[in-house]
Order: structure tokens, then sequence, then C-alpha cells
């Protein structure tokens, strides 16, 4: 095992987390608002990264250099059933807690949330969901819940078409999808305390859509070039599962050290300091700078649902194939069928749940949240 390996991967997971704070994801309002459809901030800057890598691939394969530049994307494997199980906890717990597993790690970072060690539990959710993952995945398989025979289901397969030609469409697609929503949905703006002068005054407010989403597309890229795959519910399955190996007892799930294992633990590690530090330079919110920041509150009930939110998520992740990374933002670029079943079924479970959430049981106010959020990173 090399530490060049897990320098690079801890870098480009520094580089994710501090895009996923500096975009916002890491907001409660700014999650639910898109599953809500109320704020389509995050929704945007998700498309646009699919769109960007999407296109990027496209060229490579359509000039011939992908192979030369390793920029073959690896597609993710059709599961079958386990897509629509996995979908589904994955998004009860993404539509109770409004975060997903590289946001947990950014949240806690970026020291977002108004709940004192909310955040912290859903990291520990998250080693939780992998440990629970290690006692079904065999009995999952056993009844055919997993496909045991995995294999890459992709759509430009099923069309008959080249790789390159579809990727290009498909990217330029959601980046017209993109532009069209911000024109029906333009998001709430939370104002710096001051105008911003210069490009460094930018860089420490909170980031455009666009340029998010661009920067997160060529991350997407970059982690295929270097060799692997930006997907953070199989980044904390490697750490933990790396974690256990040093500690003497190794889980099943993860049988073998290597530099690949190495390398995807380093990419959930880095998001911690890549959301901290960008949390350190940015500019203070203008409510805050008027209204003071509200003080943290110790609320054990927000403390157990986002421990048991995170568990239940990254148990979905791991059954499904991937999370809001994994099976999106990374995977849709591969146009594989798997990835998009999974990504479909949690989105629809957590927009129903959060919309019952809002609707029915009256159980959070998204106006509220969003108060809350003109004065720190809720």
């Amino acid at each position: 095992m090399s530490a060049s390996a897990f320098l690079k991967g801890a870098l480009l997971g520094a580089a994710f987390g501090a895009v996923l704070y500096k975009v916002g994801a890491t907001r409660y309002s700014r999650v639910m608002g898109m599953l809500t459809l109320r704020d389509t901030k995050v929704m945007k800057f998700a498309f646009t990264a699919i769109g960007v890598a999407s296109i990027l691939y496209g060229l490579a394969a359509a000039l011939g250099v992908a192979e030369a530049w390793r920029l073959v994307p690896r597609t993710m494997p059709y599961l079958g059933a386990a897509h629509l199980l996995g979908g589904a906890l994955f998004g009860i717990g993404m539509g109770v807690s409004g975060l997903c597993p590289g946001t947990c790690v950014a949240k806690a970072g970026g020291r977002g949330g108004a709940a004192k060690f909310a955040a912290g539990a859903a990291v520990l959710g998250l080693v939780a969901g992998v440990l629970v993952y290690e006692w079904v995945k065999d009995p999952l398989l056993a009844h055919g819940v997993i496909a045991a025979n995995q294999k890459p289901l992709t759509v430009h397969g099923a069309l008959g078409l080249p790789y390159g030609a579809v990727a290009l469409a498909w990217g330029a697609m959601f980046l017209a999808i993109a532009l069209g929503a911000d024109r029906v949905t333009p998001e709430k703006t939370y104002a710096p305390a001051r105008e911003r002068r210069g490009v460094l005054d930018w860089i420490r407010g909170e980031w455009s859509w666009t340029a998010s989403g661009a920067i997160a597309g060529l991350l997407v890229v970059v982690a295929t070039a270097d060799g692997g795959y930006l997907g953070f519910s199989g980044a904390i399955l490697a750490a933990v599962g790396g974690a256990a190996h040093l500690a003497g007892h190794p889980l099943a799930v993860v049988p073998r050290l290597g530099d690949d294992i190495l390398w995807r633990a380093a990419l959930i590690v880095g998001v911690f300091p890549g959301a901290w530090l960008a949390h350190r330079l940015s500019l203070p919110l203008e409510a805050a700078a008027r209204e003071g920041v509200p003080p943290k509150v110790l609320d054990p009930g927000a403390i157990a649902r986002s421990f048991a939110a995170a568990g239940v998520m990254t148990l979905g992740a791991l059954i499904g194939g991937g999370c809001t990374t994994g099976a999106f933002i990374s995977a849709w670029p591969t146009l594989s069928v798997g990835s998009l079943a999974m990504a479909v079924t949690f989105f629809v479970v957590s927009m129903l749940v959060s919309n019952a959430r809002l609707l029915v049981f009256r159980s959070y106010d998204l106006r509220a949240a969003q108060a809350v959020g003109e004065r720190v990173y809720d």
C-alpha cells in the first residue's frame, strides 16, 4: 500500500467536500427545499455536474482518446431488486435527515447544524450502516434480493449506439434541464455580511450552482483518470473496513487492503478537512452579522434521528449500489441502468417522505429552516 494513493484520494475528497459545503448541499433547508421542489439549487448543481462529466467523457470517447487518457468511466453493475430495496431505504433516510453520506461528513467538518452533536451522530450512523450491511449482505444474496450474476447494463448498450454520441446528448440534456429549472425556480439566496468585491470575496461567499456543478463534474472525471470512482458509500465501506482490518477484526465485505481500498477510504476522510477549511474561509452571513448566530441546542430527538437516518441511508446505499454521488452524480454520466434505477428510486421515495413530513405530518417548517439558514449553515 502506498502513501500516494491515500494522499490523492484525500485531496480529491477534500476538494469535493469543499464544493458540497460552498454550494450549500450541507444545508438542511437547501436539501429539503430540493426534495419539495421549493429550492432547486442543489438539484441544478447535481444536474450540471452530470452534464459536465457526461460531455467530457463523451468527447474523450468520440475523439478516440478515452483509453489513452484513462477516461473510460466505470459502469456500476445491475443488482436487480436490490436497487428498489436499497433505494427505498436510502430515500427514507434522506427524506428524514436531508443528508446523504458525503454531506454527513461535510456538515460535520463545516460545523453545520443547529443541534449539538447531530452531525457527529450522523457520522456514527454511517459506520453503523456498514456494520449492519456486513450482517445482512449474505442473506440478501442467498435469497436473490441482490443479483449474484452482476453485470453492467447501459442505456447506450440497450440502444445499440456508441457511448460517445449518447453521452454528449445526455450531458447536453442535463445542462438544458438545469438552465430551464433556473428560469422556473430561482433559489433563495443567502447574502454575505458585506458586498463581495474581487475574486477572493466571490470564492469566500456561497458558490453558484453553475460553478459548483462544473467543478464537481470535473472532479468526477479526475477521479476516473486517477483510476478511482467518486462515490461516498463505497468510501465509507472502505474506511470502516480498513479500520476493522487495522484493529484485527476484518470485515467480510472488505476482504483485503490495498491501494484501491486506501484511495477510497481517503476519499471520505478528506471530505471533513475540505469542508472545515471551506467553513473557516467563508464570509459571515448578512443575517448572522445583523442578528447574531443562533446558539446550538441540545436536542436528543435530533441526535437520534440523525444517527438512525444515516444508518438506514448507508445500509440502503450499500445494498442498492451507491448514494447521491456514487449512484447519481458519478454514475449517470456512465449511462448505467442499475444506477438509474437506484437513483430514481431513492429520489422518488425521499420526495414522498419529505413532502409527507411537510404537508401531512407537519414535522418540520421549511420557512423556519430557511430563516435559520440565513444566519448559519443549517
